[in-house]
């Protein structure tokens, strides 16, 4: 049995897929037989021009700034991670994460997209630039979130990240890019495997949805990250094609949104028969669960994520019939996505597991 160390953003406060992903990975590490550990490490945020800026800013009459939406009940989340999630103690700076690193036999970064850099504050953390030698480094379904290094001009940062991939034991990335930008930006090997959602076995999902108080079925679920109102016009359209009302699956409606329980969320998903997104995990879980899938793109989220995903398991997509002011595809080919996953999650686990093991 190894000691293993896990990096991701678990700690987010607002992204069900992130939780999941999480606790997914720790899961598997925990049947494979180790014994896994989240290294509960959340990078200082990064001020913006929504946030403290903002304020002080529209304080000044100098700028009008858009307020960012509140939602209640961010403690879903946590609520989430004290049930499914095991935690080192709370790490708030790079000697506390070099100290907590050394304790385990390896520390594994992924999934999702923690090599961003526009996403992940303090990104040489999740290059493991805090780990100590002697600790083996490893990467599971990493992801640079788009088709290319977005630091390319960044010759310093660059420079470092290769150094520090350099050191990793195994590499293995979410996205088929991932592997190209590993290969010819920083000269690395990678392999492409699946994200940790795709991993797990059915007691998984039964025992996050055991906490549920979600029992009824829906025909239409929508779970829609950036919405807009031509998105909620053409959800209308959607729904009166197919004879219901589209449930909001992202969070209760009412004066100030409410985020839902993390089991309530997948539960949702699972129970339903149509699922409308533009979220990686949220088309992941469907996928899985079998349910019919309408994609909406958005590039600001990454696309390169679900091509790769689409590619892997032989998934055609289509423009929906429908007269819709914005872009949705209908998801083809889902009726052999299992066939094709029994397969990759062979390998993936492979890796996973001849990492760790030598």
């Amino acid at each position: 049995m190894k000691k293993i160390g896990i990096l991701n953003f678990q700690y987010s406060a607002h992204n069900y897929g992130a939780v999941l992903q999480a606790a997914a990975l720790e899961y598997i590490c925990r049947q494979l037989g180790h014994d896994p550990r989240h290294l509960d490490f959340i990078p200082r945020p990064k001020v913006t021009v929504k946030g403290g800026a903002g304020k002080l800013l529209r304080k000044m009459g100098l700028r009008k700034v858009p307020k960012a939406i509140h939602f209640a009940n961010e403690k879903a989340f946590e609520r989430f991670r004290q049930t499914f999630l095991t935690r080192t103690r709370p790490i708030k700076s790079r000697r506390e994460f070099s100290g907590v690193a050394k304790c385990f036999d390896s520390v594994v970064v992924g999934s999702d997209q923690v090599w961003r850099p526009t996403f992940a504050n303090d990104i040489m953390a999740f290059f493991l630039g805090y780990v100590p030698k002697g600790v083996n480094r490893i990467a599971y379904a990493a992801s640079f979130g788009t088709a290319t290094w977005e630091k390319t001009d960044d010759k310093f940062l660059t420079a470092r990240v290769q150094e520090e991939l350099l050191q990793f034991k195994a590499v293995s990335c979410r996205e088929e890019s991932g592997v190209e930008i590993c290969k010819n930006v920083f000269g690395v090997r990678a392999v492409h495997v699946l994200d940790p959602l795709l991993l797990v076995d059915e007691p998984f999902f039964e025992n996050v949805v055991s906490n549920s108080s979600v029992r009824s079925r829906t025909k239409l679920v929508y779970y829609k990250l950036d919405s807009t109102p031509d998105f909620q016009e053409d959800l209308k359209v959607v729904g009166a094609e197919l004879g219901c009302d589209a449930v909001n699956i992202y969070f209760k409606d009412s004066d100030v949104p409410e985020y839902r329980e993390v089991s309530d969320w997948l539960a949702l998903i699972r129970n339903s028969e149509v699922v409308i997104t533009d979220s990686f995990h949220c088309i992941c879980l469907a996928l899985r669960f079998g349910k019919e899938v309408i994609y909406c793109p958005n590039v600001s989220r990454g696309q390169t994520r679900l091509d790769s995903l689409f590619r892997k398991l032989n998934i055609e997509v289509e423009p929906l019939s429908f007269d819709l002011k914005t872009s949705m595809w209908k998801l083809y080919g889902n009726s052999g996505v299992e066939a094709v996953l029994e397969v990759e999650r062979k390998e993936s686990i492979r890796f996973l597991s001849d990492a760790i093991r030598e």
